[in-house]
């Protein structure tokens, strides 16, 4: 498969440095530099010291890309590095091994099975926020990221024999997540011998977690239960020749939902959803009001989530302005063109959620937060894929979506949650594996006073 448009541009990045190329732009400012390619062409060529990296800045070459997993698929940038700490999961398994594997972590991440989940996300947010004290200021991405790992926990490991993995296992995410982030940059960069101290605690901390991933499955394998989570679906799940998944098959799909579901992703989120709303009053005011008509004082189910139009295309609109998976690396497997290239295989390719939404033609004023632009059809969805697309698209995007808005229409259904004020420093994301928010204090205050749900 190749373009067949022979319009797109193709550049060099400028400013690449002697034996460096562009690893300092990328290493110190990422998220601009990335923004500053696609004026400089459709498809950029960087270099990180003397590795070629192709940077696909267009809507249509990025489609071209992830749909098209047989000539891209998965690898390049950090791509062995990911693969060789997270194992053989669903995220980094080879194209041949994806497809079995899709289909069987599909049952659990269906859209029926995903709103059993939402009584235990509810449930979770309440027990969390429930801790708060009116006036008393608290750091929210540490409160959210409560919220999210305690929903994966509950959620992967229902069976009350996991509980005393469950808090060293959280404890476990955040190095994982930092690590395979600075694990995979400096690889690439062949500046890894400069950290030895961290490479090491990194790999201390991930070899824990293998275990203790292991020590659970063994435990389910030994009850012979049907916990009614996601474990017990992995574990009886049958592929298309009757076949389940073997112990290490587990293990690393596991190992790599876990980290997705407990992980500052979805966290993140929530938090930018309450500062972006906190920024923009008017637009709270009318999610609270839907939110009361809908709710009332009920908490949120299947039904009603559906209902909640606007808080939905808040968060919509949030994970445009904040993809937590800010970039997608591919590798070339076949000659290709591209763009007027032929690209040989082994070929680096970077797909950026974060940049293609924040390119003016795609998305007018981009950098304004507007939950609105989501009530009509806009032609720029295709360029919309913060959990990417094609057959790698992420299994977990409707538990995702659901546990975002779930949360989010609870917090604000008993709080109102104000920040610092409009003259303190901008709200700078963390460059991470994921991309995440930083620590963010608000003062809640609890609500008294709500309007009467809707009819029905």
């Amino acid at each position: 498969m190749s373009s067949t448009r022979s319009d797109f541009r193709f550049a060099h990045a400028p400013g690449a440095l002697p034996g460096l190329g562009h690893a300092l732009r990328v290493w110190r400012t990422p998220l601009s530099f990335l923004c500053s390619l696609p004026s400089q062409g459709d498809l950029v060529r960087l270099r990180l010291g003397r590795q070629p990296v192709y940077v696909v800045c267009h809507p249509e070459l990025a489609d071209q890309v992830l749909r098209d997993s047989h000539t891209f698929p998965k690898g390049g940038l950090g791509y062995a590095q990911t693969r060789t700490l997270l194992g053989d999961g669903l995220f980094t398994c080879p194209n041949a091994e994806h497809k079995r594997t899709r289909r069987l972590l599909q049952p659990p991440f269906q859209r029926t099975r995903v709103a059993d989940y939402i009584p235990a996300m509810v449930e979770t947010a309440d027990a969390v926020t429930g801790a708060w004290r009116s006036g008393v200021p608290c750091d929210v991405m540490r409160e959210m990221t409560a919220v999210a790992a305690m929903i994966g926990v509950r959620t992967m490991f229902a069976a009350e024999i996991t509980e005393h993995y469950r808090d060293e296992t959280q404890a476990c995410i955040g190095e994982i997540i930092g690590g395979i982030h600075h694990e995979v940059l400096t690889s690439a960069l062949g500046v890894r011998w400069l950290f030895p101290h961290r490479t090491r605690r990194f790999h201390r901390t991930l070899t824990r977690y293998e275990q203790i991933i292991d020590a659970v499955i063994l435990a389910y394998r030994r009850s012979g239960e049907d916990h009614l989570d996601i474990l017990s679906m992995l574990m009886t799940a049958r592929d298309d020749a009757g076949e389940p998944m073997s112990d290490r098959e587990v293990r690393d799909n596991v190992i790599t939902m876990f980290t997705a579901a407990t992980a500052a992703g979805r966290a993140s989120a929530m938090v930018w959803a309450l500062h972006l709303l906190d920024r923009h009053p008017d637009i709270a005011h009318r999610v609270r009001h839907e939110i009361d008509s809908v709710l009332g004082g009920d908490p949120p189910d299947d039904a009603a989530i559906r209902r909640l139009e606007l808080t939905r295309h808040v968060v919509l609109e949030t994970l445009r302005l904040y993809p937590h998976g800010w970039l997608i690396p591919r590798t070339v497997a076949t000659p290709v063109e591209l763009a007027g290239q032929i690209l040989p295989p082994g070929t680096s390719l970077l797909v950026s959620p974060y940049q293609l939404h924040r390119q003016p033609r795609l998305f007018p004023d981009p950098e304004r937060f507007d939950p609105d632009r989501w009530a009509t059809e806009d032609p720029a969805r295709e360029a919309y894929i913060p959990f990417g697309n094609g057959s790698r698209k992420c299994l977990g995007e409707a538990f995702a979506l659901t546990e975002i808005v779930v949360v989010l229409a609870r917090v604000l259904q008993n709080w109102t949650l104000h920040g610092q004020t409009a003259s303190s420093r901008p709200v700078v994301p963390r460059v991470n594996t994921l991309l995440e928010a930083p620590p963010l204090v608000m003062t809640p205050q609890p609500r008294t006073s709500r309007t009467t749900k809707a009819s029905r």
